[in-house]
């Protein structure tokens, strides 16, 4: 929702669509050279195993944030 946190994101997910909350930039965390692992507000998390596999938007909105 915006470039600021607290924010809300509408994601597409391998289990379908979901909307999650993101508190701080801490929030977002590497576990490696290409993998993230994001924690919404709820303490659900979500791994990107591959960064680079996003699309061009989805990859600036994470670039603001990192």
């Amino acid at each position: 929702s915006t470039f600021a946190t607290p924010s809300i994101w509408d994601i597409e997910t391998d289990r379908g669509m979901t909307r999650l909350k993101l508190k701080t930039e801490q929030d977002i965390r590497r576990v490696s050279s290409e993998a993230l692992l994001i924690t919404d507000a709820n303490g659900i998390q979500y791994l990107i195993k591959n960064r680079k596999t996003l699309d061009k938007f989805s990859k600036k909105v994470l670039d603001r944030f990192m």
